[in-house]
């Protein structure tokens, strides 16, 4: 069994800046060998190899992030027999200091390349001006030619050679100008280099970095395990649904999309996710005998620790991000806001999983290679092939399109997660299909598209109803005609649904109701029977009820709607609202 640490023993000493000294201890190198996702963090297992000494020995994990979370640090032994763990402390430094020298000399060379800058800036202002006294040179003599030939004082020699030395001179100073725009296209990118490289000196002075030290004893050599959390980490569940055998088979794949951003490599270790929340402190009764005294006192205290130091965690790394942002621009602020985005999406709904009482844990079924890009991996976590029982579902009122619909029950050893799942029907890729929660053991249904082959209309028979209005009373008469036509070669069998409206008030009354075959409407008023389609047939059915109530029983329901001041559907694709009563009633008027 691993020996854990008490958290007592496990408060970060923040040291000055500094590398690791070698008082500090043997460096171990360690490699990732496991790794726990969350829907907000990451649990990180370093593996390293030591050679235990029976003189108490300090062995050091260096370089680690910055912003992992103190408090969560474990450490044992393997094989437990090897030794003993006597402390553990995690230190934070800074990534490099940044003494005055190094600074001046930042500085100095910035300043170098930029005063030379400066300098081709001033030269050719300098040209450029003697430039421009050269042209006004050269049109104020060719502007005395007319008059000198008027007086016969034009000398030819002596303009010509003025023309030549102006035109000399700009060519020569057009020259200088041209070798100087080069020399500046040739230092500006070392000004910027230099100017990132003094940026990121200062930078580096401010960003942390953890070591790990273990203090031990024992004989001979052993596996040193330090866990620990760290945040810049998610994952959600996504799906294949993968139907064969004209639905009567289905396949059930089920990947981790994990996005990760922690500073740390995890190719090659062994990676787990889990629907579970650590902040919970679900291991209570360890934490019990562990940490708490027997009456179980201070839990309080050790859960809000806990929660502080993963809260300053996520402080600093949220600070490195905006370093990092600083460099990569805003395809680096992207790819965290995505992240960010997928976390939100987890966590509402793992919520929801562990409000049925439960909670889910996955171990990868293929190795993956998930590096802290920011990038979207898939890993698969499971697979299932589920025999199923396929049914064409229609709900005319809401829809005018028949869906096929899969009933299967989860025979498998682990959970259904819910989520979006791509859809599959006998290799083609058909759309998307949303997965819920299904436990091992436990019924669910999946949408397997729509049942192209099935027309569905449904209509107001405005001949068989009527509006009519006395006094203080409505009573109108309504009648439906619902067609479904078979397109296909083959019987096709439907369950289908519909309503009448419910009384909820005694000023409604809901009489003379008409259902096909005579079908019973349950306590919400929904009908549901079934109808088959012969093969290219079409089938006919009417659906009617009388309603009566107040003549103004609309305009009083309106002004008593909270929300009759809700704006409209912010696209085209929003889902549709279910309308309420009074607005259904209000449409069939205006529609009689």
């Amino acid at each position: 069994m691993s020996r854990l640490i008490p958290i007592a023993a496990l408060a970060a000493s923040l040291l000055p800046a500094g590398a690791l000294c070698a008082a500090d201890g043997e460096v171990l190198v360690s490699r990732i060998a496991t790794v726990t996702v969350y829907a907000d963090r990451a649990q990180v297992t370093r593996h390293a190899s030591v050679e235990l000494q029976s003189a108490v020995g300090r062995y050091a994990l260096a370089k680690l992030p910055g912003w992992i979370d103190a408090e969560a640090v474990r450490v044992a032994l393997d094989p437990p027999a090897a030794g003993q763990i006597l402390d553990v402390s995690v230190q934070r430094d800074h990534l490099a200091q940044a003494p005055e020298e190094a600074v001046r000399k930042a500085n100095e060379a910035v300043a170098l390349v930029a005063d030379e800058i400066g300098a081709i800036t001033d030269e050719e202002r300098t040209l450029q001006e003697e430039i421009a006294r050269m042209d006004a040179l050269r049109a104020l003599s060719i502007d005395r030619v007319p008059r000198e030939i008027a007086v016969g004082e034009l000398r030819a020699k002596s303009l010509a050679e003025t023309m030549a030395v102006i035109s000399e001179t700009v060519r020569r100073d057009r020259q200088q100008l041209r070798q100087l725009v080069k020399r500046r296209r040739e230092l500006e990118p070392v000004l910027q280099q230099r100017q990132r490289e003094l940026a990121d000196l200062h930078e580096r002075s401010h960003l942390q970095q953890s070591t790990i030290v273990v203090e031990a004893r024992g004989a001979g050599k052993a596996t040193l395990k330090v866990t620990y959390l760290t945040p810049g980490a998610t994952w959600e569940p996504v799906g294949e649904l993968r139907v064969t055998k004209g639905g009567t088979l289905v396949q059930v794949q089920q990947f981790a999309q994990v996005v990760q951003t922690t500073g740390e490599d995890w190719t090659g270790a062994v990676l787990a996710f889990s629907t579970q929340r650590p902040d919970d402190v679900l291991d209570v009764p360890k934490a019990h005998g562990l940490m708490l005294d027997k009456t179980g006192a201070g839990l309080g205290d050790v859960v809000a620790k806990m929660a502080a130091s993963f809260s300053q965690a996520q402080s600093v790394y949220a600070a490195h991000n905006e370093s990092i942002a600083k460099k990569k621009g805003n395809q680096w602020s992207e790819s965290l806001a995505r992240q960010a985005e997928a976390q939100n999406r987890a966590l509402t709904s793992f919520s929801r999983i562990e409000g049925r009482g439960t909670t889910a844990h996955f171990f990868a079924l293929g190795e993956r290679a998930v590096r802290p890009d920011g990038k979207a991996v898939r890993v698969p976590i499971a697979a299932g092939e589920f025999n199923a029982t396929p049914r064409i579902v229609a709900v005319p009122e809401v829809s005018l399109n028949a869906v096929r619909v899969a009933d299967l029950r989860n025979g498998g050893q682990v959970p259904i997660l819910p989520g979006r799942a791509a859809l599959y029907v006998d290799g083609a890729f058909v759309g998307a299909a949303e997965l819920d929660f299904a436990a091992p053991g436990e019924a669910f249904s999946v949408f397997l598209g729509v049942a192209d082959r099935i027309k569905v209309e449904r209509s107001l028979d405005k001949k068989m109803s009527a509006l009519r209005r006395s006094g203080r009373r409505t009573e109108m008469a309504l009648a439906f005609v619902v067609t479904l036509e078979n397109l296909s070669d083959q019987p096709q069998t439907l369950e289908l649904s519909e309503r009448i409206p419910v009384a909820q008030s005694e000023q409604i009354e809901v009489s003379d109701v008409e259902t096909p075959h005579k079908t019973r409407p349950d306590n919400q008023g929904v009908v549901r029977w079934t109808e088959t389609l012969p093969p290219r047939g079409k089938v006919l059915l009417r659906l009617s009820y009388t309603l009566e109530y107040p003549s103004d029983f609309v305009t009083r329901a309106r002004m008593q709607d909270p929300e009759r001041h809700r704006p409209p559907a912010s696209s085209p694709a929003a889902p549709r609202q279910q309308r309420k009563l009074y607005e259904q009633i209000d449409a069939l008027e205006h529609a009689l």
